[in-house]
């Protein structure tokens, strides 16, 4: 049996515990209630331990919003990044030539019938079969930076809730606009960030897919080699 503690990596931290301490945090400062009913007169310890509870819950409650809005991340993007890749490049994080080198190699793999996602996914799988690490670190950034993204609009969100049953009700106008527009601005830079760190994935996932099938190339050579 394979030991648990080689399963937890940074992303079981930082992309379960930060979206989650950070939620349990703004909730608490928009509901004060909320945080004070928590403890119930429990010994420290315990409250302790509830509240890291509550935040792991609330992290993996922000990841699963962040899944289930991707497309329409995607669709602000103008489509899913892998797809995007491949057609048309990722300008100067991948650029067309290379693109456009790569979905050829695949295609002589595949098949000019199959279509760029399958082209994608073949790619990873021969990226993961490196067992480098590379591609599954940049994945882990960009569910991260996702979940963090996902993160701010809930935060709008119950801010706006907020105004109308919780502190900030008595904020004048310009200190609720100074809120709402200091988070639109957060919004805009990490929609910028996941889609920076989606294309730094596709294209380790797709200098991987290429080295392999360079790789497989050359050694498929070599018999033909000693033939002669």
């Amino acid at each position: 049996m394979p030991k648990l503690t080689s399963k937890f990596e940074a992303y079981d931290l930082f992309g379960i515990l930060v979206p989650g301490l950070l939620m349990v945090g703004w909730v608490t400062i928009c509901f004060p209630d909320a945080a004070s009913s928590l403890s119930m007169g429990f010994p420290d310890a315990f409250s302790v331990i509830l509240l890291t509870a509550v935040a792991v819950f609330a992290g993996h409650f922000v990841q699963a919003i962040a899944s289930a809005i991707e497309p329409l991340v995607f669709l602000s993007w103008g489509g899913r990044p892998s797809d995007i890749g491949l057609s048309k490049g990722l300008n100067r994080y991948l650029p067309l030539e290379s693109s456009s080198r790569i979905k050829s190699k695949l295609i002589d793999v595949m098949g000019a019938s199959t279509d760029d996602h399958s082209h994608f996914l073949y790619a990873m799988q021969l990226s993961d079969g490196q067992n480098i690490g590379r591609a599954r670190r940049f994945n882990s950034l960009y569910a991260y930076h996702r979940a963090l993204l996902t993160l701010i609009v809930l935060c709008i969100v119950i801010g706006a809730v907020s105004l109308a049953c919780g502190a900030t009700t008595g904020g004048t106008f310009w200190q609720n606009a100074s809120l709402f527009g200091a988070g639109l601005v957060l919004a805009i830079l990490f929609w910028y960030r996941a889609w920076q760190q989606a294309c730094y994935y596709v294209r380790e996932v797709l200098l991987s897919a290429e080295h392999v099938l360079d790789d497989r190339k050359r050694k498929e050579a070599k018999p033909k080699e000693k033939e002669e």
